[in-house]
């Protein structure tokens, strides 16, 4: 799939227009096309052009950690197979070198991942850390900007699936390792004749004919000729002599075992982490600025907005002022959706027969608010005692491209000083308002 995904694009929009003042097209005709401001904005690196720049360096520095693997993987074999003038070659050794700290860590690795799989939030381990901050470092020295920045690594690197993008570089980092030196463990079998030797002091000879057998168990269904029970005990480092055939035996269980123990298992878990990551990663939830930006474009035809005058909605006022129902709101209005914005006081008796009353008072109540948008009618009731501030306004805003059919009533009482207030803010925010006169 080409980079970068529409997923991409709308979680880079999401963080932006939440922690800039980056803003899409209010009156595209869709979400695709809004979110092509991102290739447009600013000039003349646009935000979109930096995101795809990091992930390149991102590939780029995970390709690296890989040749680097692969690089180390060439350079460990050769030691081991330093010879002396008997040509002996220690066994033990070979093993050591090239499948003992594979095991090492792939017991490190379950044991980790059973511990850490009941936990949200995991930690993005060492080599994680490492190609971020590399990120960072490159994102600097290109001059990218530091929203776009973190945007690229929340997207990138989510906490949910962070364990699953740390093992697949962590397997692919030691499947590169295990293959190089898988191949230059061939390279050295083809061009050089060696004795397989293996001595041990602390184990028994049983413990190692027991052993070597043990290993074989997997190699012998492909049918590959192994070293046997006379193979292995002619092949003691105090005997010098051994057969053509022995050395063949010792040859072909060495590259199966690193093949079948190593580089195959790598390999498999590689892909399988990456699966995982990458359906980690679809399956997240959207953020609520992302519904939100979805809804928006969504119901963008539905939508129908239109200014009314203070004029027109102050048409009630004349009503006796200890009147409760205020003849302004549309008839059946309480039996429908309402809602309490920074409501401290008691809920009002005549909401008693509304289909549903919620409460705006917390920033997460209004972002689950902006994120369940519906076409049923929405009335939501403020206080005109209180005076609207910055962020309320940019709750009723973002609630006025949300709703399609939205009411704001100001419930006035007193003295009501800040009437006039929240009606100007209605109609800067293309919201239907009225009043509504309750008794002190």
């Amino acid at each position: 799939m080409p980079f970068p995904t529409h997923s991409a694009k709308l979680s880079l929009a999401a963080w932006l227009e939440a922690h800039t003042e980056f803003r899409l097209p209010t009156h595209a005709s869709d979400l695709p096309t809004a979110l092509n401001e991102l290739d447009r904005s600013p000039q003349p690196k646009s935000y979109l052009a930096q995101f795809t720049q990091l992930k390149r360096y991102f590939n780029r520095a995970i390709l690296g950690l890989l040749l680097v693997s692969l690089l180390l993987g060439f350079m460990a074999v050769p030691p081991a197979f330093a010879t002396s003038q008997s040509n002996q070659v220690n066994i033990f050794w070979l093993f050591i070198i090239l499948l003992g700290f594979h095991a090492l860590n792939f017991i490190v690795w379950c044991v980790t991942m059973l511990a850490t799989m009941r936990q949200s939030n995991n930690h993005q381990g060492f080599l994680l850390s490492l190609l971020i901050f590399l990120n960072k470092k490159v994102g600097k020295h290109l001059h990218i900007n530091t929203e776009v920045s973190t945007a690229y690594l929340h997207w990138q690197c989510p906490n949910h699936a962070n364990k699953w993008l740390v093992s697949s570089i962590s397997h692919g980092a030691w499947g590169c390792y295990l293959f190089a030196g898988w191949v230059m463990t061939l390279l050295l079998l083809l061009t050089n004749q060696v004795n397989f030797a293996w001595e041990t002091t602390l184990l028994s000879d049983d413990a190692f004919v027991q052993l070597t057998q043990t290993l074989s168990a997997i190699p012998q269904w492909l049918g590959i000729a192994l070293p046997n029970q006379v193979d292995i005990l002619a092949s003691r480092v105090d005997l010098v002599s051994q057969t053509a055939s022995t050395r063949q035996h010792w040859a072909n269980f060495l590259l199966a075992s690193i093949f079948l123990y190593g580089v195959l298992p790598r390999a498999m878990l590689t892909i399988v982490c990456v699966a995982i990551y990458h359906l980690k990663r679809a399956a997240q939830p959207l953020s609520t600025q992302e519904k939100i930006i979805q809804n928006r474009y969504r119901q963008q035809e539905k939508q129908s907005r239109h200014i009314l005058d203070a004029d027109h909605h102050r048409s009630g006022s004349s009503a006796p002022a200890n009147d409760t129902h205020s003849n302004t709101l549309a008839e059946g209005a309480f039996s429908q959706h309402w809602a309490l914005f920074e409501w401290s006081q008691a809920r009002p008796d005549y909401l008693h027969a509304t289909r549903s009353v919620s409460l705006l008072n917390s920033r997460e109540e209004q972002d689950r608010f902006l994120a369940s948008a519906n076409d049923e009618p929405m009335y939501i009731l403020v206080n005109a005692e209180q005076s609207p501030d910055r962020g309320t306004r940019r709750f009723f805003t973002q609630a006025s491209k949300m709703y399609s059919v939205l009411t704001m009533v100001i419930a006035e009482q007193g003295q009501a000083k800040f009437a006039e207030d929240w009606q100007r803010l209605a109609k800067e925010a293309h919201i239907y308002s009225t009043q509504l006169k309750q008794k002190d």
